[in-house]
């Protein structure tokens, strides 16, 4: 979730908002959340179609009423179209539906704002106002911005002599008698004639959860073996919900997934004793850990070859859902099934974000023990 913040007006929360966010809303309804005067998170809903205002305004005051803290809210639309449309303020049939579902559900409507391409107003006054009054009320003006909620997830694939010897690595991989889970789960540790690779699938072995805590504290650029080794396990989606669960749960919680899955691979079909990350159950992980284990996939993406470039996108879409943008999670989801339409996990995540759902953690820092994936709502949603 974004950082608290309290904004001394109107102007200087819409200059504060493409900060929270890390990037400027175009199409967009903003909720912010307010709790005894103070935000407690941003949520984006792409601007519905005329049709669709009462059902995306339901949705979108559902989810602020998810959070137990959030006793007001503020709305904000914007549009790359101008202010008025003829008829009075653009979109402010969907203004009044947020305002009519936010009362009824006892939550206060602080201000309802409007940001179109030719000036920004308070709904309830209609009276034009430049953008340069936001401009000037920005308090990091140095401090840059996406452009739009769908920058920044292009994966700018390296070169040919670079993705080479780690296609050849993963080649040698596939030819060990047990996938990675099975190694992992003490199966046959055989190794390979690759120095390289072999020293690498003996840290694998040696120091498992060390090796997946890598990804989320390492700067460094792996070398071809190690990522290869990291592709390999990540294409194991048994290995894949233990190395999520670790990133989002910690050790002792993969423990418990790692025994979880050999006994469901054993034909057992007991319920897991444990939150399951994948579906984004248990207490809210830590968001910059999973922002660095969301670069470290991004530079293998730009790496692998493309028999592993699909799930590698799959996993940057999970963790930006994990975070809570389910923009990000689309698009990344949308491209690792345009490479690979098999992807089972890119699906899952488009299926997620499709429906508008996020992760239990995104609402309740303690969590929750229902997965979203169990709830039914609609529109495109990231906090």
């Amino acid at each position: 979730m974004p950082e608290k913040i309290r904004a001394s007006s109107p102007a200087h929360l819409l200059a504060l908002l493409p900060h929270l966010l890390g990037y400027t809303p175009r199409e967009s309804l903003l909720l912010v959340p307010l709790s005894k005067g103070t935000t407690c998170g941003v949520l984006r809903i792409d601007l519905p179609a005329p049709d669709d205002v009462e059902q995306v305004a339901t949705t979108a005051v559902g989810h602020v009423c998810r959070l137990p803290e959030a006793d007001a809210l503020i709305a904000a639309v914007y549009t790359d179209s101008p202010l008025r449309d003829g008829a009075g303020v653009a979109y402010d049939a969907l203004a009044l539906a947020v305002s009519d579902r936010a009362e009824a559900c006892g939550l206060r409507v602080v201000d309802e704002l409007c940001v179109g391409a030719d000036g920004w107003t308070p709904y309830p006054s209609g009276e034009l106002r430049p953008l340069s009054e936001i401009t000037r009320a920005d308090p990091y003006p140095d401090r840059p911005v996406a452009r739009a909620q769908n920058d920044g997830v292009d994966v700018i694939r390296a070169d040919a002599a670079d993705r080479a010897p780690i296609a050849r690595h993963l080649r040698t991989l596939a030819q060990l008698p047990h996938d990675a889970f099975q190694r992992h789960a003490g199966g046959d540790r055989a190794m390979t004639s690759d120095e390289a690779l072999d020293a690498e699938l003996a840290a694998f072995d040696a120091d498992p959860r060390g090796f997946f805590d890598g990804a989320a504290e390492s700067s460094d650029e792996a070398s071809a073996a190690r990522a290869a080794v990291w592709m390999w396990a990540l294409h194991s989606p048994a290995l894949r919900d233990v190395v999520f669960t670790q990133w989002t749960g910690g050790a002792e919680e993969a423990s418990r997934a790692c025994a979880w899955q050999r006994r469901w691979r054993a034909g057992e079909a007991d319920e897991p004793d444990f939150p399951v990350r994948l579906a984004g159950e248990g207490s809210r992980p830590d968001s910059e850990r999973l922002r660095a284990a969301r670069t470290f996939v991004r530079a293998l993406a730009s790496r692998a070859p493309d028999t592993h470039l699909g799930v590698c996108l799959a996993v940057c879409g999970w963790l930006s859902w994990a975070v809570g943008n389910a923009t990000h999670a689309a698009e990344y989801a949308a491209r690792a099934i345009d490479v690979d339409p098999s992807c089972t996990l890119a699906r899952l995540i488009a299926a997620l974000t499709d429906e508008g759902l996020l992760p239990g953690w995104a609402y309740d820092p303690q969590g929750t023990t229902e997965s979203p994936a169990r709830e039914h709502s609609s529109g495109a949603a990231a906090w």
